[in-house]
């Protein structure tokens, strides 16, 4: 995980007093970049009591107009929001987002968003996020203080090293491997007899495993999965064709 390649995105917050919490949150955990979408006045003098020994980060943040033009240089983009749903995005379980961030972070430039406190992230902003998250919460009470899910947040992502070892063995795999692992899931297929044309069930289920893999991302011990059975099924085919030829 490279801390210097991810930002903290706060959009229209309401609340200095959060703000400064936020910062002395990513100063805490190791992080150092807050940006902000349309925050209220005066919000570094305001936010100064909360962020403590923090006001370098709280004076180092950066403001925008837009979440639009606050993730332009971003390459990945993870919303968070306690509303899910149809039509609300691609949604990641919390650890997987976690892990996704810390390797990412290591050659690209990652964004993570929070809302404003009475209203979350606004449908438009989510069309900006690649993916979302939810921070898991007891069902009688599931919304965090901004702040709090700032450091829920960030704690998960700055835990020890023997944590970021395991990250390292179980990494998402880039396109290429992932293409790879679907390659040894097609074989398979065809060894079934599932062939291209008629109604294509083929392409249909290649397309939803796709589909899958581009929500949820493949991790190395899952591809290897994938290419485990894959083999076991061709194999199972061929000695079930040869039993047949020797009768």
């Amino acid at each position: 995980m490279k801390s210097t390649n991810i930002a903290v995105i706060l959009v229209a917050p309401e609340n200095a007093d959060n703000i400064g919490a936020v910062a002395r949150a990513l100063k805490n955990t190791g992080f150092s970049e807050l940006r902000l979408v349309r925050p209220p006045r005066n919000w570094r003098v305001k936010g100064r009591k909360m962020a403590m020994s923090a006001a370098d980060v709280l004076k180092r943040g950066r403001v925008f107009q837009s979440l639009e033009k606050a993730v332009e240089d971003r390459k990945l983009v993870i919303g968070t929001t306690r509303r899910n749903g149809a039509g609300r995005g691609s949604f990641l379980p919390f650890q997987k987002a976690i892990l996704k961030v810390r390797e990412s972070s290591g050659r690209l430039k990652v964004a993570i968003v929070f809302g404003c406190e009475s209203k979350g992230l606004a449908n438009k902003d989510i069309e900006l996020c690649d993916q979302l998250v939810t921070i898991p919460a007891s069902p009688l009470y599931p919304s965090f203080n901004l702040a709090q899910a700032v450091m829920v947040t960030l704690f998960s992502l700055s835990l020890s090293p023997g944590t970021r070892h395991r990250e390292e063995h179980e990494r998402f795999l880039n396109k290429k491997e992932t293409q790879a692992a679907l390659k040894h899931f097609e074989t398979a297929l065809k060894a079934l007899g599932y062939r291209r044309g008629g109604n294509d069930l083929l392409s249909r289920i290649l397309g939803t495993m796709r589909g899958l893999l581009k929500r949820s991302g493949l991790l190395g011990p899952e591809a290897q999965m994938i290419k485990g059975f894959s083999r076991r099924i061709r194999e199972k085919v061929l000695s079930c064709a040869s039993s047949r030829g020797r009768m």
